[in-house]
């Protein structure tokens, strides 16, 4: 023994640790050693120069209670060929007071000595997984070993159905055949309970001495620690699958920091929980937000899934049109293919019976418990996530419900917020009217009949929302679109659920997904149709209200503007059965922007839409279908089409004449452009006493 030992941890550098099968200590009685580690203990101990009288005494089993000893340190600098950690201090404190007099033995390193293993359930990948090698070469890129000492991270975000998890494992596949990382572990991210039992296995993985611990702290610790000091013996990779806001801070703590040898990878839904995984010690790792495939590779995914081998290019067309139908998501796609394949589908040919509501409505239904891609069908899937948005508040899926029937692509939040608040204060006055009594009943007069006077036209007037046009359970969520801070709480959980997307720019927007959409409206097609169609009605009144507000569409500076608005005309005009009087008159003026613009094939297309919706809800000379018989025959008269633009004037005027009488503006102003008809025809004649009437 050397006695000149000196107070305080030795100098000797600390090797790695080292690994035993089986812990160092038995807790049955008093603090004891396994008899059967004995030899391993002495072994070590023979190179060792301890400090303490009782160092020695203690490596044998006893039954005495050996008192403490403070202040004891251990000399290792001639140690041989294992490591034994050096400590000063209250010795009881560090090994959790189960020994004394001898310092803590750690277990032995069988890391170098541990088979490689590819822990990710790679049999989930499917045999058409295809078009993601630039995002594979991305990952592998980001991943490379580190210069430092800190694991590299990576994240991968997107809503679902993208593919995250295909692509991981398709990574973790490649890369462990490549031999670029050694030991895989796949770690299913989404709650707690999953994200413990992940990390708790890896003890299991690599035969940790404490894989028994019924600690489960000490099992996490051991964990991490375990991966952070395994030097280069272990490339490892660690990807967590579909991380959420609720594991975020449990993994901020428990992964391991150190260990440029790692790597780890994590699928998320929503930026914020990708860029909050990667954000470590002060940097920012790299995150990329996966988007759909290519309209190209999705025909190709459809077409190969659906085991059709055609180069025919009828059949390319009839693939490109149905996966552009579902968005282009690659679970949508792999599902469609399935149901083509079990429909006996030879050729795709057949695939028009897919385009309508029906056909899609059994693709994104239907459960293919035998896909390896995912066993919920599409439908199922946001299913999930729309209940769970009921569930924190029934007006944000109200709401989304709403949003569904606009132009998935960019919802004009900003344009919506303004309508929803002057259609409330609307109908609000509305009731007040309808409600409100005399005090006292005015006295009899003498009833006499009087002559009707002819109504104003409602050329540029569109008729205001009553509260019919929104239910009463929707009312409420007027108020609650124009409160700022319900409406910021509204996006963000759109955003966590990847229900959809904020857009924040000069203007705030809003992007759904082509298929959620589509669930959306599948959803509330299988509801009551009297309950659910009020969100299509409140959709269209909130449209209308923000268009009426616009400057006039003729004049240029509105025009960019009224841009913004013809998407969601259209998409609304899909879902018009029997559209409103208010959709049908802004209709006819949006079709007045696109004449203005030189746009006149959109232009007639809509004037025809306009004018027989009119027709069928309010007959053939009614003012607001005169209205657009007049704009159409002025279009005509431009292109040239003067036969069908006669037509059109004489049926104008005919009708005004008797709805307005001969001498009203609007009568006298079909007579003028009836007049300009046949000027430029060069009929001066006819067009002479037409000019003198206007």
């Amino acid at each position: 023994m050397h006695t000149n030992a000196e107070a305080g941890p030795s100098s000797a550098p600390i090797p790695d640790p080292i690994f035993l099968s089986k812990p160092a200590t038995d807790r049955v009685g008093n603090d004891t050693l396994y008899q059967d580690n004995v030899m391993e203990i002495d072994a070590v101990a023979s190179t060792l120069n301890v400090a303490g009288e009782h160092a020695l005494d203690a490596m044998t089993p006893s039954t005495q209670q050996t008192p403490p000893h403070p202040n004891v340190t251990f000399n290792t600098s001639h140690t041989s060929a294992h490591n034994i950690y050096n400590v000063n201090g209250n010795i009881q404190s560090q090994v959790n007071h189960h020994h004394h007099g001898v310092p803590p033995i750690a277990p032995v390193n069988t890391m170098h000595s541990l088979a490689p293993f590819n822990d990710a359930p790679v049999d989930r990948i499917p045999p058409c997984f295809m078009g993601r090698d630039g995002d594979m070469q991305v990952i592998q890129s980001a991943l490379e070993p580190c210069d430092g000492d800190a694991p590299s991270r990576y994240a991968v975000w997107g809503m679902p159905g993208l593919g995250k998890s295909q692509l991981a494992l398709s990574y973790a596949n490649a890369s462990f055949k490549a031999g670029r990382h050694t030991h895989v572990i796949w770690i299913p991210a989404t709650t707690l309970e999953k994200v413990n039992q992940g990390l708790a296995k890896v003890l299991d993985l690599t035969e940790h001495a404490d894989r028994g611990n019924p600690d489960h702290g000490a099992r996490l610790t051991a964990t991490r620690l375990c991966l952070e000091r395994s030097g280069h013996y272990l490339k490892w990779l660690i990807i967590l699958d579909d991380a959420t806001i609720a594991t975020l801070q449990f993994l901020r703590e428990h992964l391991p920091r150190q260990n440029g040898h790692g790597s780890i990878l994590i699928t998320t839904r929503t930026l914020d929980v990708a860029e909050a995984l990667t954000s470590v010690a002060g940097l920012q790792y790299p995150v990329h937000g996966l988007q759909a495939l290519s309209i190209g590779q999705s025909a190709e995914l459809l077409l190969k899934r659906a085991g059709i081998h055609s180069s025919i290019a009828a059949d390319l067309d009839n693939a490109l049109k149905l996966v552009k139908r579902i968005g282009c998501l690659p679970l949508a796609v792999e599902q469609a293919g399935s149901y083509m394949k079990r429909c006996g589908f030879t050729g795709a040919g057949r695939l028009e019976i897919l385009y309508d509501q029906q056909g899609l409505e059994e693709v994104i239904g239907w459960d293919n418990g035998l896909s390896a891609y995912q066993e919920r069908s599409v439908l199922a899937t946001f299913t999930v996530q729309l209940q769970r948005l009921g569930e924190i508040d029934i007006n944000l899926l109200r709401l989304l419900k709403m949003l569904a029937f606009f132009d998935p692509e960019s919802i004009p939040l900003d344009l919506l917020v303004l309508a929803a608040g002057r259609v409330a204060n609307r109908l609000a006055a509305n009731d007040i009217s309808e409600f409100s009594v005399p005090l006292a009943p005015k006295p009899l007069q003498k009833i006499t009949k009087v002559p009707a006077s002819p109504k104003p036209p409602s050329t540029s007037i569109a008729s205001k929302p009553t509260s019919a046009d929104v239910s009463q359970e929707l009312r409420p969520l007027l108020d609650l679109i124009c409160a700022r801070k319900w409406l910021r709480g509204a996006l963000r959980h759109f955003e966590d659920l990847s229900l959809a997307r904020p857009l924040y720019g000069e203007k705030t927007s809003l992007h759904i997904h082509d298929l959620i959409q589509l669930v959306l409206q599948q959803i509330m097609t299988n509801d009551q149709l009297a309950t659910e169609n009020a969100h299509y009605a409140l959709a269209v009144a909130l449209l209308c209200e923000a268009f009426e507000i616009r400057e006039d569409p003729i004049s240029p500076r509105s025009w960019p503007e009224c841009e913004r608005f013809v998407p969601h005309l259209m998409a609304l005009a899909k879902h018009a059965n029997t559209p409103s009087r208010d959709f049908l008159v802004m209709s006819r003026r949006v079709a007045g922007y696109f004449f203005q613009r030189g746009r006149f094939d959109e232009a007639d297309a809509l004037y025809q839409q306009a004018l027989a919706g009119q027709e069928r809800r309010l007959g053939a000379n009614h003012m607001d279908t005169l209205d657009t018989v007049h704009n159409l025959a002025a279009l005509y008269r431009y292109q040239g089409r003067y036969n069908e633009a006669e037509i059109l004037y004489l049926r104008a005027l005919a009708g005004r004449e008797q709805q307005h009488g001969a001498d009203h503006p609007d009568t006298l102003h079909t007579v003028n452009h009836f007049g300009r008809l046949y000027f430029s025809q060069g009929n001066y004649d006819e067009a002479e006493p037409l000019y003198q009437r206007a």
